[in-house]
């Protein structure tokens, strides 16, 4: 459902980057999206953290193909969001 609505977000904000300025249902989506983005993608860090002395990154990334998916989009939020100009 949150990996879904990133992808949502993140499609909405590819076509139309100025609609954030007036367009206060697509912030609140993109700004939930990724505040629970955030918070799934700290808990898969922080489950790997507790098995990285066993397990790899990579490998973690690759057994959990979803999660990983989330993290990737969850980034990609944090990076359309910087570079969005101010003003």
């Amino acid at each position: 459902m949150v990996f879904a609505a990133q992808l949502l977000c993140l499609s909405a904000f590819a076509f139309s980057p100025d609609s954030l300025d007036h367009n206060k249902w697509l912030s609140a989506a993109i700004a939930f999206s990724l505040l629970f983005g955030l918070i799934l993608s700290l808990g898969f860090f922080g489950t790997w953290n507790q098995f990285r002395d066993d397990v790899g990154l990579w490998t973690f990334l690759d057994t959990n193909p979803v999660e990983s998916a989330v993290a990737i989009a969850t980034a990609g939020e944090v990076l359309a969001i910087l570079m969005k100009p101010l003003g």
